[in-house]
Formats: structure tokens, C-alpha cells, sequence
């Protein structure tokens, strides 16, 4: 099972991915409990809830066979929260703009190692997740510090293209889903 998460400043208790799309949907505010370490556990949570509510992709924004290095090149990196921020060379960047010792691409994930951290994108789905019309990738984003530090964080983004094309953007999968609550 999950392992719990009670965040007594804001009164949220998480048990189960039920427990976690329901604070969501009711737009609680997750307070620390999204930033401690047992949130990792919940990231499937994410992907599963979106990948249920989710829609066929409308048309054929992204391919398969490069999505991993249409995310190297070109997710802004300003739209992802992550260890790399202070790193960044400018106010919007891309993986390809920092320097790793370790870079793999496949179809389906890119994997960076470097500067005592660990990044691997892996594309869960295709499809429009956000109800716009559109097609979205849905990726899971784990960065984690690979020199005895503590950093260990796993994201679920919805990754869009840019009306600015071919930059891709990022939206928290907790957003989305909050978002949804709304509609």
C-alpha cells in the first residue's frame, strides 16, 4: 500500500489514490504533503487519474518515435519545478542548453546524469488530458540527487506544445486535476 501523509497545517490526510484525487477534485490545498518524500509513492496516483478522464489525442502533435528528444530540446524548463533551476543559464531553457556527463534518449524517455543529480522524463500517454482540444503528452519527471543527498522528487507533468512552437510547456498533473474539479 500507500504510506500515509497527514499534513496537519492544512488538515489533508492521504491513505490512498482515492484519498489524493479527492482532496484534489475538492481543491484542498496539499500543503507539505506534496514536498514530502512519501509523495513520490502518489505520482502513479496522478497519471492513472488523468489517464482515465483523459481523451483521445484530437491530432498528431507529438510521435512516438521522438518524443524523449522533442523533451531534451525543447521542454522549457522554466515551466518544471526541479533541482536544475539554479542552474539555469537564462529565464527559459532547455535540457540540451545544460551540460550532463550521461545523456540517453529513446522514443519514449530521456535519461540526464550529471552535477550529482539524476533526470529521467518517461512518456506515460498520449492524449488530451486538459480538455483543449489538443494533444499532450503525459510524463513522469523523476530528479534525484545521486551524491548522498536527500533531493528525490517524482513529478507527473502534462507537457503541451507552445503557442511559440516548438518550445513545449509543463503543467503540474496536481493542477490539471485541480483545474478539473472546476470544469
Amino acid at each position: 500500500g500507500l504510506p500515509a501523509i497527514v499534513d496537519r497545517a492544512t488538515g489533508v490526510e492521504l491513505h490512498s489514490c482515492a484519498d489524493l484525487v479527492a482532496a484534489l477534485r475538492a481543491a484542498r490545498d496539499l500543503g507539505e504533503a506534496a514536498e514530502r518524500p512519501q509523495f513520490n509513492a502518489y505520482a502513479d496516483c496522478l497519471a492513472v487519474a488523468l489517464i482515465a478522464e483523459g481523451r483521445a489525442a484530437p491530432d498528431a502533435a507529438f510521435d512516438a518515435r521522438n518524443a524523449g528528444e522533442r523533451l531534451y530540446r525543447d521542454l522549457d524548463l522554466a515551466s518544471v519545478a526541479s533541482s536544475l533551476a539554479p542552474r539555469r543559464p537564462a529565464e527559459h531553457y532547455r535540457l540540451q542548453d545544460l551540460k550532463f556527463d550521461v545523456v540517453r534518449i529513446s522514443p519514449l524517455r530521456a535519461q540526464l546524469q550529471g552535477n550529482g543529480f539524476s533526470y529521467t522524463l518517461d512518456v506515460l500517454a498520449l492524449g488530451d488530458f486538459r480538455h483543449v482540444g489538443k494533444s499532450e503528452l503525459l510524463v513522469r519527471f523523476t530528479d534525484r540527487a545521486t551524491n548522498q543527498g536527500s533531493y528525490d522528487r517524482r513529478t507527473v507533468l502534462v507537457i503541451d506544445a507552445a503557442p511559440q512552437a516548438p518550445a513545449l510547456v509543463a503543467t503540474d498533473a496536481i493542477d490539471v486535476l485541480k483545474a478539473g474539479a472546476a470544469r
